[in-house]
């Protein structure tokens, strides 16, 4: 936090020092969401009896143990210093890493939004309101191009998790943010991930071949497959490839891991899962082609995340 001096001019006011950052302990915070080995809560301030904007406040799980704590607060120490070095408006905010009161390691970030687009996917699904509409999923779609566009080639960043748990919504979409850099991976010149000792983590559903493959090359590409498959969620209300497990194609079943069919599960990972056409009217058109382009399974095929925003912006312009 910057310091402020105090101004020597007699008739100005001296104004107060730098507000000194404290994070109450879990349960004092209103619990946001969860991701593996962590727990995202709300943290509102107001130092000095001042409203200010709150933060989002990353910790790690206390039911983890001992070594799963260490891994995790690595983690979390790679994504402060990542984030840190990010300033985009579609890329959710750094603000601190620090120390709670409890004594745990915090991330504290831009509260980006109310809700993760998988918390409105989900709630749309429960309430059987059918997909998104299509003008909807044309600002999700612009908003993570231009954050991808700006990790990809001003960062050379590969994102590395791209879901629908990793965009946070604020209010009716007025604004749209890619979270949790905290798996991303240095891109070279080329757009590849080269670093040998570097391992794209990802997760399964939105995995594509080449990350499925032993040996395979890692790119910006990877990035720009999850995010096909991220659109194609606001179009079916579903996680990839979970119906084909589930053996019915009826994505309003209940998930049983018992009747789980991991072979018919796996057996399609990192292909392009089908849309229900039926669903689809022709206001859809644009974001199908967009989801299938982004989805072919060969890397070179698809189009960059600078390809993808010039087109959608250009769609704007001749609105």
């Amino acid at each position: 936090m910057d310091t402020f001096k105090s101004p020597t001019h007699p008739s100005c006011r001296e104004r107060p020092g730098p507000v000194p950052i404290t994070i109450p302990a879990s349960p004092f915070m209103q619990k946001l969401g969860y991701g593996t080995g962590v727990n995202v809560y709300l943290m509102k301030r107001s130092p000095r009896g001042l409203s200010r904007s709150p933060w989002a406040v990353k910790k790690i799980n206390s039911q983890c143990n001992r070594s799963q704590q260490s891994l995790y607060q690595q983690r979390l120490r790679e994504e402060a210093k990542i984030l840190r070095d990010l300033q985009h408006p579609n890329i959710v905010g750094y603000r601190a890493f620090t120390e709670a009161n409890d004594g745990s390691m915090c991330l504290a970030m831009e509260y980006g939004g109310d809700k993760s687009l998988n918390d409105l996917i989900e709630e749309r699904r429960e309430k059987g309101l059918g997909p998104f509409p299509a003008d909807t999923i044309f600002k999700v779609a612009l908003s993570m191009a231009r954050g991808l566009k700006y990790l990809h080639n001003d960062k050379k960043l590969l994102h590395g998790d791209i879901k629908s748990p990793n965009v946070v919504v604020k209010g009716d979409f007025e604004a749209v943010k890619i979270c949790d850099v905290g798996v991303s991976l240095p891109l070279d010149e080329n757009m590849t991930v080269s670093d040998p000792e570097l391992c794209y983590i990802g997760t399964e559903p939105w995995k594509p071949k080449e990350a499925l493959e032993e040996d395979g090359v890692i790119t910006d590409k990877a990035d720009i497959f999850a995010f096909g498959l991220t659109l194609w969620e606001m179009m079916t209300l579903s996680i990839p490839h979970i119906d084909r497990g589930m053996g019915t194609g009826d994505e309003d079943e209940s998930f049983d891991e018992d009747s789980f069919d991991e072979e018919a599960y796996y057996e399609v990972l990192g292909t392009r899962p089908a849309l229900n056409m039926e669903e689809l009217d022709p206001s859809y058109q644009y974001m199908i082609d967009l989801f299938s382009v982004c989805t072919t399974e060969d890397p070179k095929k698809r189009p960059s995340a600078s390809s993808i925003l010039e087109v959608l912006e250009a769609s704007v312009a001749q609105v």
